[in-house]
């Protein structure tokens, strides 16, 4: 029964992904390992081809290695094509932990994906995860962004398990003798997830049956919501960012609605770890409105400023930090939430730039610009004064990444490199480097 409502409700949901290659993130919990064998008892009515990658954070010592190996046995039994690929157990200074570990686990199952030539990775999220998220994101005052819980599709990843609950697929395992991994930290009510997995959400369907479902069907309303004043907003909203304002006017002439949903677009660019709460909401109105404030924190010191006739976009200080050592090719998470790319195929970074060849064989690092270093041929500007002049915010500039090369810097992203190592497209050694936030003309 639980097989032919997956292939149901997979066909209703994703119908372009019928017979196509898909990625499955596959953690080794029930709710992955479930999604797994109900693609591979799907196989012949779905006709995908499927392959699992499994993230290993190197966070948990031996029960990280023993998820691991479970799930390399657990495919290697079903004959389906495992990738296990390694994160950074230590989040760049400055940063959230459990936000950047998940930003990791997504660009890391992105890559498979890509490598692959699979088109989406499919990942295990439930019902029970919506309400659960759904819940909290109401009782901590989100707005209708935070609110609309998890999305069934979001670009190139998919969630084909918010139809079924958790004990529905836990009792699907149990009843065929499938067993999983249990990671220990679910089970703790010592976090606010915990709490209303364990304690809340129970306590809610016992006085309301079926309230977790109403939750469910809430969210997947709003979501639609969102999704149409969303593209109202592509084609209507202007967006301030670290280096440029938009006119105060431009955003007070969007109905109301909109203007909120403006405010949450603009948050869900940058790297927090909520979204901006309905008492923000209202500060960024009164602020627009001309009624104050004149700053406004959306979160991790992100803060939204009038100045006169426009807003202006402010991102959180951040620290000089030593050299990071870099191999060709390499993608470099750096303090501060910055991304250093080198001797990778061109994407569409903030900045980025083609060095010559002979950069392969160079000592490289990423690293902070030391206080009064000089720059450009002539030496006659510093790096800061550089920087100024490039429309770098300040509060970045004592920490802006450069790349150096045998103990010289090479390239400054966003003002320019040496000249006697400038490359030609194609045939030298590409660098990017990406600020810790999404420019909103980018999707």
């Amino acid at each position: 029964m639980i097989i032919d409502a997956f292939v149901h409700s997979f066909r209703q949901r994703f119908p372009d992904l019928t017979g196509v290659p898909v990625l499955l993130a596959l953690s080794g919990g029930s709710d992955s390992v479930a999604l797994l064998h109900l693609m591979e008892a799907a196989r012949p009515l779905l006709a995908c081809t499927l392959r699992a990658a499994h993230v290993h954070h190197h966070v948990r010592g031996d029960d990280a290695d023993a998820d691991a190996a479970f799930c390399e046995t657990l495919c290697a039994s079903l004959g389906i094509p495992l990738d296990v690929v390694h994160a950074s157990p230590l989040p760049p200074r400055g940063t959230s932990p459990e936000a950047w570990w998940r930003r990791e686990r997504y660009r890391l199952l992105d890559e498979v994906r890509s490598a692959k030539e699979c088109r989406v990775v499919l990942t295990a999220h439930t019902r029970d995860d919506q309400a659960e998220t759904v819940l909290m994101k109401l009782l901590r005052g989100s707005g209708p962004r935070g609110v609309a819980g998890i999305r069934r599709r979001r670009g190139t990843v998919a969630r084909p398990l918010l139809d079924f609950g958790r004990a529905e697929l836990r009792s699907w395992l149990e009843s065929v003798g499938w067993p999983w991994r249990e990671d220990a930290t679910n089970a703790s009510a010592d976090t606010p997830r915990g709490r209303i997995r364990h304690r809340l959400l129970p306590a809610v369907e016992e006085a309301f049956p079926g309230a977790g479902g109403h939750l469910v069907a809430f969210a997947e309303a709003l979501a639609g919501d969102e999704d149409v004043l969303a593209g109202m907003l592509r084609r209507d909203g202007v967006w301030p960012e670290p280096r440029r304002g938009v006119p105060v006017a431009a955003v007070g002439a969007l109905p109301l609605a909109l203007r909120r949903r403006w405010v949450l677009e603009l948050a869900a660019r940058l790297p927090l770890t909520e979204p901006p709460s309905r008492t923000q909401l209202e500060a960024v109105e009164g602020m627009i409105g001309g009624r104050g404030p004149a700053a406004v924190d959306l979160g991790r010191r992100w803060v939204l400023r009038r100045r006169g006739g426009q807003l202006h976009l402010s991102p959180p200080p951040c620290d000089p930090f030593p050299p990071v050592p870099v191999r060709v090719p390499s993608e470099t998470p750096l303090p501060g939430g910055f991304f250093g790319r080198v001797g990778t195929a061109p994407s569409d970074a903030t900045h980025g730039t083609w060095l010559r060849p002979g950069l392969r064989d160079a000592a490289l690092v990423w690293r902070s610009p030391e206080p009064g270093e000089r720059w450009g041929s002539s030496g006659r500007r510093t790096v800061a004064r550089a920087l100024a002049r490039a429309g770098v915010p300040a509060p970045w500039r004592r920490a802006w990444p450069v790349l150096a090369a045998d103990g010289r810097i090479v390239w400054v992203p966003g003002v320019s490199r040496q000249t006697e190592w400038a490359g030609r497209p194609g045939d030298g050694v590409r660098a990017e480097l990406e600020e810790p936030w999404r420019r909103l003309d980018k999707s």
